[in-house]
C-alpha cells in the first residue's frame, strides 16, 4: 500500500508497527481461509457418505479454491511485508522525541494484541483440525465405513499448530517488550528475520494443510 500509493516514507516507529501488524492480519486471514476449507472437507466427507453426490463434488472444489487462496494470501503477506519494510528504510530519519511519543506506545500496545490475536486464531485452527480427525473416526463407527487416506496424522498436525500459536504468544510478549525498550531509547526498527522465519513457519505449516485438502499428501 506505500509503495502504490507514493507514500512519503520515513523511519517512524508508527510506520513500522502498521506494517507488522499487517502481516499479522495476512497470517490471520489465512489460517481463517484455511479452517474453513477444512470445515468443508468434513462436509464434503458426510455428503459422500450420504451420497449426495453433487453437493460433495460442490463442497470439495470450495475447499480446494479456499485452500490455494490461503496459502496464497500467506505469500502476499510475505511479499507485501518485505517491501514495505524495504521501502520504509529508504525514508528520512525522524527525531527521538518522536519516537517516544505516547501514540508510539499504544501502536506498540495494538501491535502485541495483533500477536495475541494470531496466537489465539492458530489455537483454534490447531483444535478444528485435531477435531477433524476426531470427526471422522466416528462417522466411521457410525456409518460402519472405512475412509479412504490417513487421516491419523491429523491430530498431530492440529496438536503441533496449538504449539506454535502458543509460540506465538511467547514470541509476541518478548518482541512487546523489545519494543518497549528500544522506544524509551528513542531508536525503533522492526526485526525483520524474526517476522521472515515466522512467517515461513506458519507459510510451510499452512501449505502441508493445503496439500493435504488437495489430496496430495
Amino acid at each position: 500500500m506505500l509503495i502504490a500509493k507514493h507514500l512519503p516514507s520515513a523511519k517512524d516507529a508508527r510506520i513500522y508497527m502498521s506494517v507488522e501488524r499487517t502481516y499479522l492480519g495476512y497470517i490471520r486471514l489465512s489460517l481463517y481461509t484455511l479452517s474453513f476449507a477444512v470445515f468443508l472437507r468434513k462436509l464434503e466427507i458426510l455428503a459422500d457418505i450420504t451420497q449426495k453426490i453433487h453437493v460433495s463434488v460442490f463442497l470439495g472444489t470450495v475447499a480446494i479454491v479456499l485452500s490455494i487462496v490461503g496459502t496464497f494470501l500467506i505469500i502476499a503477506g510475505i511479499i507485501t511485508f518485505y517491501f514495505d519494510i524495504k521501502y520504509i528504510e529508504g525514508g528520512i530519519e525522524v527525531s527521538p522525541k518522536e519516537v517516544t511519543d505516547p501514540r508510539i506506545y499504544m501502536a506498540a500496545e495494538r501491535t502485541f494484541l495483533a500477536w495475541v490475536r494470531t496466537s489465539i486464531a492458530l489455537i483454534v485452527f490447531g483444535f478444528v483440525i485435531e477435531k477433524f480427525e476426531f470427526f471422522l473416526e466416528q462417522l466411521e463407527k457410525v456409518f460402519n465405513v472405512s475412509l479412504k487416506g490417513d487421516h491419523k496424522a491429523l491430530a498431530s498436525v492440529g496438536v503441533f499448530i496449538i504449539f506454535i500459536g502458543l509460540f506465538t504468544l511467547i514470541l509476541g510478549a518478548i518482541n512487546f517488550y523489545r519494543t518497549i525498550k528500544q522506544v524509551d531509547a528513542g531508536y525503533y526498527r522492526t526485526n525483520t528475520w524474526l517476522y521472515k522465519i515466522y512467517g515461513a513457519v506458519i507459510f510451510f505449516a499452512c501449505l502441508a494443510l493445503t496439500l493435504y485438502v488437495l489430496k496430495i499428501i
